[in-house]
């Protein structure tokens, strides 16, 4: 049972702008009848705004450091589990087997090594190599002679 003196403390916090001593659906009709004869009608928020606070509000809290590092430390563990990398390894599984993934892969790879920059990474590579092969050529006919 909500007594007097506890809707007169909630209603002065409500004036200092501070948040109640308990949830407003424990407070009761009591609460609001006093609130209204005082104040009026509460003040009820569009559903827009209620988003937005909640937005807002989210995005600021799990940007604080302590809360990243559990977040972190609790995903890290979560993708440790046997289940869920299982289950993880079948969906890619079978989503590398998608026709449109394929095609999407395949047309990437594509233009991909037709670009400039790959194909001379990929000529010096391959002449590096050769040139390696026929060192360890010379090298062996040296020991055998």
């Amino acid at each position: 049972m909500i007594n007097k003196r506890i809707i007169e403390v909630n209603l002065k916090r409500v004036e200092k702008g501070e948040s109640l001593t308990m949830p407003l659906i424990v407070l009761n009709g009591e609460f609001k009848k006093e609130y209204k004869e005082r104040y009026g009608e509460f003040e009820k928020l569009d559903k827009e705004e209620v988003k937005a606070y909640q937005k807002a509000y989210k995005k600021a809290y799990y940007q604080e450091p302590e809360v990243k590092a559990h977040q972190k430390a609790y995903q890290k563990a979560y993708y440790q589990k046997p289940e869920v990398k299982a289950h993880q390894k079948a969906y890619k599984k079978a989503y590398y087997q998608k026709p449109e993934v394929k095609a999407h892969q395949k047309a990437y790879q594509k233009a991909y090594y037709q670009k400039p920059e790959v194909k001379a990474h990929q000529k010096a590579y391959k002449k590096a190599y050769y040139q390696k092969c026929k060192a360890k050529l010379k090298g062996e006919e040296n020991e055998t002679i």
